[in-house]
């Protein structure tokens, strides 16, 4: 995953109570979105979050996992989303699979 990369939310369960109020929407699953920022420094996997197209968080400071003070956006892990290679070729894909389960 990268800047300017698709992707389909695959998971919007459980979602952290905070992320109601520092987040002007939330992804809802199987909706395809466009990443507008990787952020580095917050998962304690070693993984990136991703900020979205059209969907934004508060700024605030926080710790990052090198125990540093930043001043970053909220923002989502990037284990609720799979990366797909553009909109048109996803939505074509799942209606050829269709497509075939039909005629089987």
């Amino acid at each position: 995953m990268q800047e300017g990369s698709y992707v389909i939310c695959v998971d919007d369960s459980n979602w952290d109570a905070l992320a109601y109020v520092h987040m002007t929407s939330l992804p809802k699953k199987n909706s395809i979105y466009r990443i507008r920022r990787i952020i580095y420094g917050f998962e304690k996997s070693g993984d990136f979050g991703v900020a979205l197209e059209n969907i934004f968080g508060d700024w605030d400071n926080s710790r990052n996992i090198y125990n540093q003070w930043v001043f970053e956006e909220y923002h989502f892990k990037k284990e609720r989303f799979r990366e797909i290679d553009s909109p048109d070729e996803f939505v074509a894909s799942v209606l050829e699979s269709i497509t075939e389960e039909t005629i089987s």
